[in-house]
């Protein structure tokens, strides 16, 4: 993976749980599986971002 997708994934991170969007969730009380439903799809964006992109044979 090339330092352009890591600043990109961290920056994704960030913004997935680190803005105020994220108060706001908690604050609705969601369901006790949001927490773990917001990680999965994280992971699942790390996936397809390493995936996506050239590979040698």
């Amino acid at each position: 993976m090339d330092a352009t997708r890591a600043i990109l994934i961290a920056l994704l991170g960030a913004l997935l749980f680190l803005s105020p969007l994220v108060i706001w969730v908690a604050y609705l009380s969601p369901a006790w599986w949001w927490p773990f439903a917001a990680w999965a799809a994280f992971v699942a964006a790390i996936a397809a971002f390493s995936q996506s992109g050239r590979r040698d044979p």
